[in-house]
């Protein structure tokens, strides 16, 4: 259950409306991403569970298999996965598939071989993260000379596409396959470069740190100063319930 329908729930009127109407992303899938996110590296799913390191089953068994689902649902398309899911509720119901059964009807739904995303998702224990390194834009002349270095700071491989846009209002998109540790884009444009953003459409998101998605050559004040208001107030929030449960 998404954090609005807990406090819902549990609280009813008491919480304050303040954060009432705030929009639960499926990008952070309620808490699912940063409930993942500190345990991302301790244990891979196929581990059994048994044997995972303590307090680790939740964040590992359900908070990363929500992620890497959704990561497949916005990859391929909900008509793509909604066919898979038939196809597997269809084939092994009332009966006991393994995680395998799954990927293989994956695969055959999708005609091609996935157990490039499926071995890292599920039979290891390394982390998503793309990056912006490097963002320049200088004039040289008439014209000014772009350059983006796109990063993979984590261990598994996924493809991703960059957004850059310019002061002019043009957008380039590019599409990485993601194997290299880094790529280099270069762009000679009458307009100054802007923004440059990986997956901005956020397909990926078991990408553990998306705070380096993206460079901006221009201040954005506004922006981060509501991102700290928001995060003051939700804290000022879980105080005051915190001191009436006391009270």
């Amino acid at each position: 259950y998404d954090p609005n329908y807990l406090a819902l729930r549990y609280f009813g009127g008491f919480i304050p409306w303040v954060v009432k109407d705030l929009v639960v992303r499926r990008e952070t899938d309620g808490n699912r991403l940063s409930g993942y996110r500190h345990d991302a590296k301790s244990d891979a799913p196929s581990t059994p569970t048994y044997q995972y390191f303590p307090a680790t089953g939740g964040s590992i068994t359900y908070n990363k298999t929500a992620l890497w689902l959704n990561t497949m649902e916005r990859w391929l398309g909900w008509p793509v996965l909604q066919r898979t899911m038939s196809t597997h509720f269809a084939r092994w119901k009332f009966k006991h598939p393994r995680p395998r059964d799954f990927f293989d009807v994956t695969t055959e739904v999708m005609g091609k071989d996935l157990s490039w995303f499926f071995d890292q998702v599920y039979r290891s224990s390394n982390v998503f993260d793309y990056g912006i390194q490097e963002f320049t834009s200088t004039r040289d002349r008439d014209h000014y000379r772009t350059s983006v270095v796109v990063r993979r700071f984590g261990e598994a491989l996924f493809p991703v596409d960059l957004l850059v846009t310019f002061k002019n209002g043009e957008q380039v998109i590019e599409h990485w396959d993601g194997r290299d540790r880094w790529k280099l884009y270069t762009y000679e444009r009458p307009s100054q470069g802007l923004t440059a953003q990986v997956d901005p459409n956020r397909i990926l998101l078991l990408d553990v740190n998306v705070t380096n998605n993206s460079r901006t050559l221009e201040p954005r004040g506004p922006t981060a100063a509501t991102k700290w208001s928001m995060k003051w107030m939700i804290w000022l929030q879980d105080c005051l319930l915190s001191w009436a449960f006391f009270v």
